[in-house]
């Protein structure tokens, strides 16, 4: 009886230090997960503020596509204003020439 007894005692030792074991396993458990949560949100606050700078040089790099294609165009319109300048003067020149030997 004395063996049942201790066997008894020895299964309820058994059954108390797996629970105390489980006990510190999910006292742990808790803080590391703690901690994985506030690494998962300080990852999306930064994943936001990458997206927002990505937005932000896109836009800014879309306004810079943008001015740079007026400015090419009002180039390209100086371009062809001085070139039909020039083209006129040549031919006014070229009535004023043609006139004067007409003259003479």
């Amino acid at each position: 009886m004395i063996i049942v007894y201790l066997s008894l005692i020895l299964v309820i030792a058994a059954v108390a230090g797996f629970v105390l074991s489980v006990r510190k396993t999910a006292g742990l458990m808790n803080g590391s997960m703690a901690r994985i949560a506030k690494t998962g949100e300080k990852m999306r606050e930064q994943k936001e503020k990458m997206s927002q700078e990505k937005n932000r040089l896109t836009q800014s790099f879309t306004a810079i596509q943008l001015d740079f294609y007026k400015k090419r165009e009002r180039v390209n319109e100086l371009t062809r204003g001085l070139q039909k300048s020039i083209h006129l003067t040549q031919e006014n020149i070229y009535k004023v020439k043609k006139s004067i030997k007409g003259e003479k």
